[in-house]
């Protein structure tokens, strides 16, 4: 009887803790099963080893969902492609920088912004995460996205493992196409030539011509020694500094009257300076007024000059008249003049000529 009582007591414990159990899951966890997803998307040309399912995406290192799916593009749209197709379930109080409208709405709006997603690492432990922000788009993170995208996608960027890679990729493709056979070759060559070169030196004539111009150059340093120190050149070199502090003494008694002649100088060519200003002053009143009498003049003498040329014009042909009597004035006094010459007696003994009688007779 007692050992019954056990059996149905273990049994009802039993089955009141599955229920507690299932009671507590049904509880805290409806919300995660009934809760709508704000999902976006992004695609990856590079290994993503590290990020699992439940990684954290982060938005300057603030987290703003977590990882839901990791597969292939080729998989999920059916299309021929080798892009890693990931999967993002965000939270909806994120913000990103944007406030306005719902998550969804912010996201889109925050991807029109700019906003892109790389794979970044925590340390050196190898775990990977997804690290969102602003930036400038180039030209190597663009991805040919051929199918249209279910959810909001975020256009992605290679993450600094990548980038280190492919610039390792490119320094031993560098290396490789470099000719080290060649240019080991060449090297060869060069020294065969040098060591041929240095045996067709004449050594011992070299070591010869070196040792004469030594031997010449600790003559000349001798010779040059001995005389510096010779009497004439500390002469020399007593009356050279001698000289110097001479002109050093010219120098220093020639600076005050240099000085003075200085000042005279800006002192008269101040004073000219006010002379001339002062005539500008004076003169140009005058200058002014005489400016107007000669155009005053110059007008009169237009006038005059108009007057003339008209007085000619209307008196030309009593000009003319006159002009002619004068010509023939003229040839008569020159001919009485050369008859004068000639006979000088008939001015006085001559007669007169006979009076003519002008009246008409009757």
């Amino acid at each position: 009887m007692t050992q019954k009582t056990n059996f149905f007591k273990l049994g009802l414990f039993v089955i009141i803790s599955f229920g507690l159990g299932a009671l507590f899951l049904i509880i805290f966890g409806a919300g995660q099963v009934f809760k709508k997803e704000i999902l976006a998307e992004t695609c990856f040309n590079e290994s993503v080893q590290g990020l699992s399912i439940g990684s954290e995406v982060k938005y300057k290192g603030i987290k703003i969902g977590t990882v839901k799916t990791i597969t292939s593009a080729a998989r999920i749209y059916k299309t021929k492609s080798d892009y890693v197709l990931i999967i993002i379930s965000l939270e909806k109080n994120i913000s990103m920088g944007q406030t306005d409208g719902s998550a969804a709405y912010r996201m889109k709006t925050a991807v029109k912004d700019g906003l892109t997603v790389r794979l970044a690492f925590k340390g050196l432990t190898g775990v990977a995460y997804l690290e969102t922000d602003y930036t400038e788009a180039n030209a190597q993170d663009h991805l040919n996205i051929s199918w249209t995208p279910e959810n909001t996608y975020i256009p992605s960027r290679q993450s600094s493992m990548k980038q280190y890679g492919d610039a390792l990729n490119q320094i031993l493709d560098n290396l490789a196409a470099i000719n080290l056979e060649g240019i080991t070759t060449n090297i060869a060559t060069l020294l065969k030539t040098l060591d041929k070169k240095a045996n067709d030196f004449n050594i011992e004539n070299i070591s010869t011509l070196t040792a004469s111009l030594l031997a010449e150059l600790k003559d000349t340093n001798q010779k040059v020694g001995k005389a510096m120190e010779s009497d004439k050149i500390k002469r020399l070199l007593d009356d050279a500094q001698a000289s110097f502090a001479d002109i050093r003494t010219i120098v220093e008694t020639a600076k005050p009257p240099l000085k003075s002649a200085i000042n005279d100088f800006k002192a008269a060519a101040q004073s000219t300076k006010n002379m001339t200003i002062g005539l500008e002053k004076q003169l140009a009143p005058r200058i002014d007024s005489l400016s107007g009498s000669l155009d005053q003049l110059m007008t009169s003498l237009a006038a005059t000059s108009g007057l003339i040329e008209n007085m000619v014009w209307l008196n030309s042909d009593r000009i003319k008249l006159i002009i002619e009597n004068l010509e023939t004035t003229s040839e008569n006094l020159k001919q009485m003049s050369r008859d004068i010459k000639r006979y000088p007696g008939r001015l006085l003994f001559q007669k007169p000529p006979e009076k003519i009688d002008m009246e008409p007779k009757k």
